[in-house]
């Protein structure tokens, strides 16, 4: 098992792009399990560009017509500039930046993702 585990170790990371137009279809698909009383939130960490940005967007946009959309852009390979564009209003309030992944259990982001999502805490 150790043997393994330094292989995997060793692994070059592929830095290619990501499905994030199909993650926010799944998410947008499982806001019908929430309460109809509840404000929906989907909150989307990304750290990298997406494979198709129109159907980002379009999957974004039909997101939010339904839930608050809270972006988490980590590191700098994150499209900021389209998660700018694509954010919920206000932006300042729905887009949390965390510069590499280590960051992502640092208790300032954790907490500043609480305060933008939980305003009651």
């Amino acid at each position: 098992t150790k043997k393994i585990v330094a292989a995997v170790d060793a692994l070059k990371f592929p830095a290619s792009t990501t499905l994030t137009s199909v993650a926010l279809a799944e998410a947008a698909s499982e806001l019908v399990n929430g309460r109809e009383d509840a404000n929906s939130i989907v909150v989307v960490v990304t750290d990298g560009q997406p494979l198709s940005h129109e159907r980002t967007k379009t999957a974004a946009e039909r997101l939010m017509a339904k839930a608050r959309v809270v972006w988490v852009p980590v590191g700098s390979a994150a499209p900021l500039e389209m998660i700018e564009e694509l954010a919920s209003l206000p932006k300042k309030e729905n887009v949390v930046k965390i510069p590499s992944l280590g960051y992502l259990a640092w208790r300032k982001y954790v907490n500043d993702l609480i305060v933008q999502t939980c305003p009651e805490i």
